[in-house]
């Protein structure tokens, strides 16, 4: 019996662990190339305002040059990964 308890339980995480991504993704031109131009990127939890603020206000007055957001169905929330650019 928990063999097959443990079996079902592993079958159900696999079968909800395969379930598609689903992305959207926006890139903006920043203007800045070569050696003047600095980037930094970040992963953000979109579920926590807390962490928003922190990585947003980090990059206060840097541009907003990336954003990425993905999230599954089998994921409450979604996270982001963005990307910030100034000039040195």
């Amino acid at each position: 019996m928990k063999k097959t308890l443990l079996f079902v339980s592993l079958a159900g995480m696999c079968i909800a662990g395969c379930q598609p991504a689903n992305i959207i993704a926006s890139k903006w031109d920043s203007g800045l190339s070569g050696v003047n131009a600095q980037t930094r990127c970040e992963e953000v939890d979109m579920r926590s305002k807390a962490e928003m603020d922190a990585a947003f206000n980090k990059y206060d007055g840097w541009k907003l040059i990336y954003i990425s957001e993905y999230t599954t169905g089998h994921k409450i929330g979604t996270h982001a990964a963005v990307c910030f650019e100034r000039s040195k």
